[in-house]
């Protein structure tokens, strides 16, 4: 603990010294209290080791193999699996951590005479020479099904829509504009906005034609970082590069007020409160949209929104308040500058009441992402084959034949492997893979190296990889693991740094990675084909099943869209300025929130001044309710008021790795201003309503008054979040006595982000007619919506989707007695900033404290 800089490590080894009082823990010990603990006692070890490595030290870069190497796919004994190439990509990846002298470096150098074997005076011997595994290693029953139709990967329809395009507008319509009614009927216009406002288009059109240049050449700067590592792949895969090379568009964001806009010439603009609007415009002008009509100004044609590319893009506006959710399509008028009435934009719209200074950042996140899947599609088949070698084969030879085999009987000209990230399914992640990847035929595990294997007819096939300009496959051979960067590479936007704090290490090379692999996987071995049918693209710089290891933006900040940053001030009159800024006050002329106010779009967050110690107790870690793996700051509602509840220190959170391969990527992660705050002290309000805080005798008297006996948490992941909070907030309240007249409440999560991931919307849809009718005399049953999702961490398990089964959710139990708390937009804020493991998923912090602070207040409403 004396090693350790790291103040929450250091609360996480107190925790271990209270609950585990061995004296001089060994390691053996510590790994078996691995799992209780989580991961602590790994990272006290690692930096314990790493001093002493450094007061041992010698100069000079550790070295491995310098030549002579005989195969570097050989599988080295007692290193875990690591091959003889991954040991020498260690010693020359690493950097201050790796020099000579150190245990790692000695450690490593003592299989040099495996890997590049001496003869007795010192001569490297010199390696045969290497051929691809004989197809007589094996031998594969498998016959190419010539039936199998591939989907197109067509964005548009023969009339030009876009697939995907009308349902995509329907469902953030409804998140951005729905109220709803007690008779379950939505109470919205017309879906198609035949009527849209157009008073600043020509002020937009110049911003964004002023920009222009400096858009162009922010892109062009991005696609040469990866250029010079030989990693245009990754810059088509992601962000701003996908958006380019897909769509044509580099996309720029322009911010104006309904009073006046701010100069555009200086970093931060003054606008009076009122409404403010984000424009998120294409600033080359080449991609046309809204449809192909020369109406007014003031009318659109129905269709219009079907040709606006189904691209979603979250915003947020971080100020005093807190507004966050997706942009929306924007059509400018007929009679603004001639050639810009189809040119693309978006537009995100919020309505400020406090004054203050607010940042304003885009990021794109996904592409058609309501597209849904059919799993049957994949036509999954057991591969048969059979040991054919007279000969003693390992498991890689074995793999590597299968794959050459089905290449060969396919007359697959082409294959590459697929390394996927958190890879819990690899059946549909395979198929999913395979299905997303342009001019993929088959897909098979085991993979040559890999976990699957994606085949093609061609090379030229492998659009993904293929430069048709240069007419060659660009490979997934990269020079950037590990590369050093520096803080003046963020000029906008800073990463997580890691202990040394003028560096930070960029992204893993997926031939570093040790992960399991064939025949472990526990796997059948299978092969299948790609899905016909319309697939969704995770665009983002979130966590990605398919593209973390082998399409990583080389920055987290790559889908930022150029603008982003942006500061304004907002001014307010005197006669609207809000008289009491005290959390601790309530507004009289608002009533209490009821579950009919739970709709989509309708709150924000508001910060408040961080209460002295003297209201609320000084700020400690409460180590008792699961805090030691995810921060979380003590509360008593006893000895303080309820409002101290939602103090945090969202910078503390989310930093420790719970899972396979996270470690690998969870400081390559985008800070914003938000997460950079540190403490944080405010509160979800309703726009015409209030949430009551309610103190632990309020909580009481509730229980007493209700008849409850039992609150129960339901659900997965999300569930043991919301458990952990549940707990805290009531300690040391009592439940009456179970009898026949008690009331037992329900707080379910559906499943949810796991039925999202498993679940084609039919699927769940029929899952969410088994519910049975709610008898609120006896029980009252209410579930939390889908979170406001930043990443595919699974594959299907993004934001567009969430609102979609979030929405079916509403649609199918509000009319059994269930009651809905919205959890989406609630999370939308905080999805780069407080999710667990930087994960875009498991929202935690403050959201979590917003849904139960719902919660108690709908269920103890009289």
């Amino acid at each position: 603990c004396n090693y350790l800089n790291d103040t929450s490590c250091n609360d996480r080894v107190d925790y271990l010294l209270r609950h585990f009082p061995e004296s001089n823990p060994t390691k053996e010990v510590a790994q078996q209290n691995l799992m209780k603990v989580g991961h602590c006692i790994e990272v006290v070890l690692d930096h314990i080791m790493e001093k002493q490595e450094e007061a041992t030290t010698t100069d000079g870069q550790c070295t491995f193999c310098e030549q002579g190497m005989i195969d570097p796919n050989f599988i080295v004994p007692r290193t875990s699996g690591h091959t003889c190439g991954q040991l020498r990509s260690m010693v020359l990846s690493v950097d201050e951590n790796n020099r000579n002298g150190t245990h790692l470096c000695t450690s490593i150098q003592k299989e040099e005479g495996v890997c590049c074997p001496k003869n007795k005076d010192g001569i490297f011997i010199a390696p045969p020479p290497t051929t691809p595994p004989p197809p007589a290693v094996v031998k594969v029953n498998y016959k190419k099904d010539l039936n199998v139709t591939m989907p197109t990967h067509n964005m548009r329809h023969e009339n030009g829509t876009f697939i995907g395009a009308s349902e995509w507008y329907h469902y953030w319509t409804i998140a951005k504009n729905v109220k709803r009614s007690n008779n379950n009927n939505y109470n919205n216009t017309d879906s198609s906005q035949s009527y849209m406002d157009h008073s600043h288009d020509d002020y937009v059109l110049s911003r964004v034609k002023a920009d222009f240049e400096k858009a162009i050449e922010h892109t062009r700067k991005m696609k040469s970082r990866y250029e010079e590592v030989n990693a245009i792949p990754d810059y088509r895969a992601r962000g701003l590069g996908w958006i380019e090379q897909r769509l044509g568009m580099v996309l720029t964001v322009a911010v104006v007020g309904d009073d006046a806009a701010p100069d555009g010439e200086v970093s931060m603009g003054v606008l009076s409160a009122g409404n403010i609007s984000i424009f998120i415009v294409d600033a080359v002008g080449d991609m046309k949209c809204g449809g192909n009509d020369n109406n007014s100004d003031e009318t659109l044609s129905d269709n219009w929104m079907e040709y606006h590319p189904p691209l979603t893009m979250w915003v947020r506006a971080n100020g005093p308040e807190i507004f966050a959710g997706t942009a929306l399509p924007h059509v400018f008028a007929s009679s603004s500058s001639p050639g810009d009435r189809h040119r693309c934009a978006w537009r995100y719209e919020f309505e400020p009441r406090m004054p203050g200074v607010y940042s304003i950042y885009v990021k794109a996140l996904t592409f058609n992402g309501f597209a849904d899947w059919n799993k049957d599609l994949c036509k999954v088949k057991k591969l048969q084959w059979e040991n054919n070698s007279t000969k003693d084969v390992g498991d890689r030879q074995i793999q590597a034949a299968i794959v050459h085999q089905l290449a060969e009987k396919g007359n697959f000209s082409h294959h590459r492997g697929l390394m996927a990230f958190k890879n819990y399914d690899q059946l549909n992640s395979c198929c999913e893979a395979c299905t997303r990847s342009r001019g993929c035929r088959m897909w098979s595990i085991p993979g040559e190296i890999d976990e699957c294997e994606l085949y093609f007819d061609r090379i030229e096939d492998d659009i993904d990889f293929w430069d048709s300009d240069m007419g060659k496959h660009l490979g997934r051979d990269r020079t950037y693991s590990y590369a050093q960067q520096k803080v003046s590479d963020f000029p906008v936007a800073r990463r997580r740094l890691g202990r040394r704090n003028d560096r930070r290490k960029l992204a893993m090379n997926r031939n570093e990675i040790n992960l399991p692999t064939w025949p472990k996987l526990g796997v059948p071995d299978s092969f299948g084909y790609p899905r016909e049918e319309p697939v969704l693209d995770f665009i983002g710089c979130g966590w990605s099943n398919l593209k973390s290891f082998e399409s990583p933006c080389h920055y987290p900040s790559d889908d930022l869209i150029f603008g982003s940053g942006k500061r304004i001030e907002i001014t307010v009159d005197s006669k609207d300025q809000i008289a009491d800024v005290s959390i601790a006050s309530k507004v009289e002329e608002k009533k209490a929130c009821s579950v009919e106010d739970e709709s989509f779009g309708n709150g924000r967050w508001v910060k408040y001044p961080f209460p002295d110690d003297s209201v609320c107790m000084p700020v400690e870690r409460d180590l008792d309710n699961g805090g030691f793996s995810t921060y979380m700051p003590k509360y008593n509602g006893t000895s303080m008021p309820p409002f101290c509840w939602h103090r945090d220190n969202i910078d503390r959170c989310c930093n420790v790795c719970g899972e396979m391969g996270c470690r690998f990527i969870v400081t390559h992660r985008w800070v914003s201003d938000l997460r950079q705050s540190g403490k944080w002290f405010g509160r979800w309000e309703n726009y015409d309503c209030f949430y009551d805080d309610l103190s632990s005798a309020e909580i009481q008297q509730c229980i007493d008054r209700k008849n409850i006996s039992n609150i129960e948490v339901k659900g997965a992941s999300v569930k043991q979040m919301l458990s952990r909070y549940i707990e805290q907030k009531l300690n040391g309240i009592q439940m009456v006595k179970p009898t026949a007249f008690s009331r037992n409440i329900v707080l379910d999560t559906l499943k949810m982000p796991h039925v999202v991931w498993h679940d084609a919307v039919k699927v769940f849809g029929n899952k969410l007619d088994a519910y049975g009718e709610i008898n609120n005399e006896t029980s009252e049953y209410y579930f939390v919506t889908g979170f406001y999702f930043s990443s595919e961490r699974e594959p299907h398990v993004v934001v567009d989707r969430s609102l979609q089964f979030s929405n079916l959710a509403w649609k199918k139990l509000t009319p059994k007695g269930y009651k809905m708390i919205n959890a989406f937009d609630v999370t939308a804020a905080f999805t780069y900033d407080s999710d667990a493991q930087n994960d875009g998923l498991h929202i935690t912090g403050p959201p979590i404290r917003a849904i139960l602070t719902k919660f108690f207040h709908h269920l103890c409403q009289e």
